[in-house]
């Protein structure tokens, strides 16, 4: 009893201590409140102001460090009555500025903090360093020497030749000149390259989008390779980059595509690598000049317009890919269907992407993911897309197709036979209800479900 009494007893005073307490955080925060209103405070709201100023340095954030007192920072000086001079204190609330050098661009972000402050080279990406790319079976990345540039040396002087070709300043202000004239700033912008092996399969998706009702003409810049496919673009009023670079190259584009066998093996493989090359200077150009980016391969079908949905989906995020299933891609990336926003980042990996292209070897998509894990590049915020939206055809989701099929918004044709595979599915759009049809440039004369359409 005596023990339960006393424990009764400490109740009161538990409760009238903790009232107390409360009481008194009231009022001390009824007091500051009061005092930051009428300004006493009010300068401790904003102390510290961010300059930000170029530096060559290589890493963000390395070199920052206090702006020196320029004459206006200066502590001020007031004679006193006795003669002497005293500081006069600065308000407790000016502001602070801190330089963080690196920072040249004006669309800066916090995120771009420690990020790369300019675009690295083939000496300092160090592809073929097995401390910074991992050895992974089929890479092409192999070399002793880490930069990679002692081996493969004839592919080398080709992707150069590309580069020196289209980056010629007559070559790129034509090229800025025309997207300019053709794109509104900040939209985005679909870019594909083709030749006429592959032909038939842009205008496939060209009579996609018709079918469905999705107008890409005013927002698609297409990159011929040859004459006839040339021809064909300019027909179906599609604004095209002209030939003339091409004949500067001295060397021809293969024109021809017969698709990668079971085997995995390309006999024109040469030429696909050489425009996926041409692809991505491209590509660069668009991000480059603040172009939201929409890159892909010419065996896709849209079901439906996925750019309002891939905008939604790049909100806070630098890069949306498909998948890549497969392992010999060595990474996730497929580089078949790339959306890139336009920022200080991308524009940095885009540059590297370019300057890495004559030591890529023969596929761009293990070079896509090689850099996209490089530990430079892991600020770029990187996602797949969601495969149930964005569909791969090959053997095993064809026999399932009737099951995806109402869920895609965008098909891709990957893999070897691949107008086989459309047809089958029922995604083949080129034929005579399309305005883009050509019975001379139709494949296999038809024929598409033959075992020798390679195509």
């Amino acid at each position: 009893m005596s023990n339960g009494a006393s424990s009764s007893s400490r109740l009161p005073r538990r409760l009238f201590s903790t009232g107390t307490t409360l009481v008194a955080s009231i009022v001390v925060c009824t007091l500051i409140s009061i005092i930051y209103s009428h300004g006493t405070l009010r300068g401790l709201s904003n102390q510290t102001t961010f300059v930000f100023k170029p530096s060559s340095s290589e890493e963000l954030g390395e070199s920052s460090k206090e702006r020196p007192l320029s004459e206006k920072d200066a502590p001020q000086t007031t004679a006193k009555e006795d003669g002497t001079k005293g500081i006069v204190p600065k308000p407790i609330g000016e502001a602070k500025e801190i330089v963080l050098e690196n920072l040249e661009d004006e669309d800066f972000e916090l995120s771009d903090i420690g990020f790369l402050s300019k675009p690295m080279t083939i000496e300092e990406v160090r592809l073929c360093d097995k401390e910074m790319q991992p050895y992974l079976k089929g890479s092409m990345y192999y070399c002793k020497d880490p930069t990679c540039l002692t081996c493969n040396v004839h592919d080398q002087k080709r992707k150069q030749k590309i580069i020196d070709v289209l980056r010629s300043k007559e070559k790129l202000e034509a090229r800025e000149a025309l997207i300019r004239r053709h794109f509104e700033p900040n939209t985005s912008v679909t870019v594909m390259t083709v030749n006429t092996g592959q032909i038939h399969l842009f205008l496939n998706w060209v009579c996609s989008c018709e079918a469905n009702g999705v107008t890409v003409r005013d927002s698609t810049l297409m990159i011929p390779t040859d004459d006839k496919a040339a021809e064909v673009i300019k027909k179906n009023k599609f604004v095209m980059l002209g030939l003339d670079w091409i004949r500067e190259l001295g060397f021809m584009i293969d024109s021809r595509y017969e698709g990668a066998n079971s085997a995995g093996w390309n006999p024109h493989i040469q030429g696909h690598s050489d425009i996926n090359s041409v692809t991505v200077i491209v590509a660069n150009d668009l991000v480059r000049m603040g172009y939201r980016l929409l890159l892909h391969d010419v065996d896709i079908v849209w079901r439906t317009d996925p750019r309002p949905w891939l905008q939604k989906a790049a909100i806070h995020r630098d890069c949306l890919t498909m998948l890549a299933p497969r392992w010999d891609a060595l990474g996730v990336a497929n580089s078949g269907f790339v959306w890139m926003e336009s920022n200080r980042r991308t524009r940095i990996f885009m540059q590297t992407l370019e300057n890495l292209l004559p030591v890529k070897g023969i596929s761009d998509q293990q070079l896509w993911n090689a850099l996209l894990r490089h530990y430079k590049f892991r600020q770029i915020s990187f996602r797949v897309l969601p495969r149930k939206q964005f569909q791969l055809l090959y053997d095993d989701t064809l026999r399932k197709w009737n099951q995806l099929e109402s869920y895609s918004l965008v098909v891709h044709g990957v893999s070897h036979r691949k107008t086989y595979r459309l047809s089958k599915a029922g995604l083949w759009f080129f034929n005579e209800t399309c305005s883009a049809w050509d019975s001379s440039l139709n494949p296999c004369n038809g024929a598409y479900l033959k075992d020798d359409c390679n195509i």
